[in-house]
């Protein structure tokens, strides 16, 4: 027996790209199961053990808004940002060319 399922996942990046992708649940194969596969049966059973209670996502926000508020109120000086098609900030590149080094740059298989 083979259950499909069909969701759009964002593409990772700072656009919002979405692609559609297939979680294939099939009985008569023996297999690991996939991490989404474990967390979807957790959730139809019922098993709250790999979730956050309310509690704790509130405690969790808790600490993490003041460090957030922070950061909006004072942006930091020269921050050495980038774009999100760039291999990363010019700094990275200077920090190791320093002692002698270079980035190596891998183009992904298509």
């Amino acid at each position: 027996m083979e259950v499909r399922l069909r969701f759009q996942a964002k593409r990772p990046g700072q656009s919002m790209n979405l692609d559609p992708v297939d979680m294939v649940f099939n009985s008569d194969s023996r297999h690991e199961p996939e991490a989404y596969e474990t967390l979807l049966l957790d959730v139809m059973e019922g098993n709250p053990t790999l979730f956050m209670r309310a509690d704790q996502v509130e405690a969790a926000w808790k600490i993490v808004m003041p460090i957030l508020e922070t950061w909006e109120s004072r942006p930091p000086v020269d921050f050495p940002n980038y774009t999100p098609d760039a291999w990363g900030p010019e700094d990275a590149e200077a920090l190791i060319a320093r002692d002698g080094h270079n980035w190596i740059t891998v183009t992904p298989a298509q």
